[in-house]
């Protein structure tokens, strides 16, 4: 069996500490190497060109966005084909509802979020966005990417499974993390 290679494709820091943290360990059984690539920022000339550079060496990718204030996820995938990715396959693209922020929330079971200081929210999980996210950080924690690195030492995959239809997607479209995947990440 040859090289197995991995390239993630994601929007910013947010999202590449919630990858690396979470999902890439269980990538690392499959994969020799997995990678991120951060494309928010690029112009899509360059997406394109890094998008070719990965099928030429017969790597695997996937591509991960917000849906944001788009009304579905068809429409959203439609909408990075025409304006980032028009040379992709649109069944590598994972849309993440509404915000990364939910799939983090999403982790931590009623013991965890008290443990944290996380006042209870009312928004369904699903929806919530980095505002409400943000409105949620205890005073304890001196700045979000503190808050944030905290949440993924208690997060638990099946938690977060079943409490938002993204994530639980995700993990079920990729085989490994909702049966045979870490439960737990963080603390052991």
């Amino acid at each position: 069996m040859g090289f197995k290679e991995l390239f993630i494709l994601i929007e910013g820091d947010d999202d590449q500490r919630f990858f690396e943290r979470i999902l890439k360990p269980g990538f690392e059984k499959k994969y020799d190497s997995v990678n991120f690539y951060r494309y928010a920022v690029q112009p899509p000339k360059k997406i394109e060109n890094f998008i070719k550079s990965i099928r030429a060496m017969k790597a695997d990718y996937i591509v991960a966005a917000d849906i944001n204030h788009s009304p579905c996820v068809t429409q959203k995938k439609e909408a990075l084909l025409s304006k980032k990715f028009k040379h992709i396959n649109i069944d590598n693209i994972i849309i993440v509802i509404k915000e990364i922020e939910s799939w983090y929330l999403a982790g931590l079971n009623e013991s965890s979020r008290r443990e944290l200081g996380i006042k209870s929210h009312k928004a369904n999980i699903d929806e919530l966005t980095k505002e409400q996210f943000d409105s949620l950080i205890p005073d304890k924690f001196n700045s979000r990417i503190v808050f944030m690195q905290e949440i993924l030492k208690y997060f638990e995959i099946k938690t977060a499974a079943g409490n938002n239809k993204s994530f639980a997607y995700f993990t079920g479209k990729y085989e490994g993390f909702a049966s045979g995947g870490p439960t737990c990440v963080g603390r052991r």
